[in-house]
């Protein structure tokens, strides 16, 4: 055997870090979404019953938009 055909570490192929860069930078971004969701949960926008009723004047009754649950 020739010392040049000698095989390279794991990391010194590039078509290896083409493999395991999509699965790891996903990791990444999920723990820096969970990150983000727990220091800045959403404020409630929920609105009274009483102001959610809107009516079109001059259509049908099916025109009230329904208050959102």
């Amino acid at each position: 055997m020739n010392a040049q055909t000698a095989s390279l570490a794991w990391y010194r192929y590039p078509i290896m870090w083409l493999v395991i860069a999509p699965p790891l930078l996903s990791v990444v971004a999920g723990v820096i979404t969970a990150f983000l969701i727990l220091q800045h949960p959403d404020r409630d926008v929920r609105t009274p019953i009483a102001v959610t009723a809107v009516v079109i004047q001059g259509h049908a009754s099916s025109s009230v938009v329904p208050p959102a649950r």
